[in-house]
């Protein structure tokens, strides 16, 4: 094949692929328009992703632990509940007249290296990351025009997402963001007029503020996705987020880029619209779609996102935990977005390291059974748990089994081979109408170590 034909050949199959993702742009600020956006097939494929939450709140880096669930990088809000123990705790450790806002000055992140934790996210098996552009608090992490209240003016004195995104991306990760659309303390949003490091006066939080800095913040690093979040307080309508995600479709068509959103759009609005449903901490199998509408669990290896000193082991999933709970939401049809809250330094804590790099392990060997699965018909059977690609259906046991292994809601193709992941050679098999199907697994062959802590056999089924 000559060179000009090649050229040819490239070019037809680049405007084939750009006129697939701009098949539906411009879209519309309508529910109807905005609805017919498609979930990217890559953020399906990849299952596992890391979510950072980082920032000022690094600092004071604590939250109640007694209380179970407590996110640490509420400390700036709960600093101010007198229901709360983070009143007493601030008061003791850093006096009451000590303000949120001087801990921007203390947020050095010396020990900040991207390029790490972009490794360290590869070797723990995801294949996208997601970091805090700017949490309830209103601090920024890249140097945004609309507010001086950013890391590059302040603390660090850096562009932590300019950084975040190089490092990302030459690891081959997709990338993308966290955005609160409301702030605690900002006067432009509360109306009250406090002090508040770095604002710079707008007529309108929302059309001169808000707005402007998704814009910004698309502009600048073409995000592969965002994670809204803060949009409690008010309806859709206030947001304008019909516009933002709008806007944020038709400029990712025209670069040629596959995006999502998840479903934060307003007060009532989750679960509603948006290409993806996200949920933390705990998944419900009557409150999602979950077999028809993409959906994450998001939630921290402790009982917070943002880094907490507090923590103590106990707090912890451990790996087994983690991997279980990792191989059931992917049975149903969720990808698992993993958070990690790191010190005000930069560290990820070896007690959060640990446990993912454990399911780094265990995907090196039984990754097969979940990136690029499918829902299979069945999700569930006892210990068993059930995904699928092409003509093979993957049954991952949370539980060791023994000699056999039973399965009634698979029948494999007649004359077909089993094989359990990470294990050479086929394993003997049976089935009938009665019993199903049985995996012999012989006592003389050595329990598989490099699985540990669920094993996944490959059934081919059609």
């Amino acid at each position: 094949m000559n060179r000009k034909l090649i050229f040819t050949f490239i070019m037809f199959a680049s405007i084939i692929s750009i006129s697939k993702l701009s098949a539906q742009a411009p879209y519309k600020a309508t529910w109807e328009s905005l609805d017919s956006h498609k979930m990217p097939a890559w953020y399906d494929d990849a299952k596992i992703g890391l979510s950072m939450h980082w920032g000022v709140y690094s600092v004071p880096a604590w939250a109640p632990r007694e209380n179970g669930i407590s996110y640490a990088e509420w400390y700036g809000n709960k600093m101010h509940d007198e229901k709360n123990p983070t009143v007493a705790y601030h008061a003791a450790k850093y006096g009451a007249d000590f303000t949120y806002d001087q801990f921007i000055t203390q947020w050095k992140a010396e020990s900040y290296n991207p390029t790490e934790w972009a490794k360290f996210a590869k070797k723990m098996g995801a294949k996208y990351m997601f970091i805090t552009s700017k949490h309830h608090d209103g601090f920024c992490l890249w140097p945004s025009k609309y507010t001086d209240r950013n890391a590059m003016n302040m603390g660090p004195k850096k562009d932590i997402l300019g950084e975040y995104f190089a490092a990302a991306r030459k690891e081959g990760l997709k990338v993308g963001l966290y955005y609160s659309l409301y702030e605690w303390y900002n006067p432009l949003y509360t109306g009250k007029d406090i002090p508040y490091a770095g604002l710079k006066k707008v007529n309108n939080y929302v059309d001169d503020f808000m707005i402007p800095q998704i814009k910004e913040l698309i502009e600048l690093y073409h995000p592969d996705f965002f994670y809204f979040d803060g949009e409690w307080d008010h309806p859709e309508s206030f947001w304008k987020m019909k516009e933002v995600v709008a806007y944020f479709y038709n400029q990712a068509a025209a670069r040629n880029q596959e995006v999502f959103v998840n479903d934060r759009f307003g007060a009532e609005e989750r679960g509603k619209h948006g290409d993806l449903y996200n949920v933390e901490y705990s998944y419900n199998d009557g409150s999602l779609g979950i077999l028809t509408h993409k959906w994450s669990f998001w939630q921290g290896i402790a009982k917070t996102f943002g880094y907490n000193q507090d923590t103590d082991q106990e707090d912890c999933m451990s790996p087994k935990q983690f991997i279980d709970k990792t191989i059931d939401g992917v049975a149903r049809n969720g990808n698992f977005d993993i958070n990690v809250g790191p010190t005000a330094a930069g560290i990820i804590p070896e007690y959060e390291q640990h446990p993912l790099l454990k399911l780094g392990e265990w995907l090196a060997t039984n990754g097969e059974a979940i990136y690029g699965t499918r829902p299979w018909t069945t999700q569930i059977e006892g210990d068993a748990r059930f995904t699928s690609k092409g003509d093979f259906v993957y049954a991952t046991f949370l539980k060791w089994q023994g000699d056999e292994f039973k399965l009634k809601a698979v029948k494999p193709l007649a004359g077909s081979k089993i094989n359990m992941l990470g294990v050479s050679g086929d394993l003997k098999w049976t089935w009938d109408a009665t019993n199903g199907l049985t995996i012999k697994y012989p006592r003389a062959k050595a329990r598989p170590t490099a699985c540990s802590y669920a094993w996944a056999f490959k059934i081919q089924v059609k």
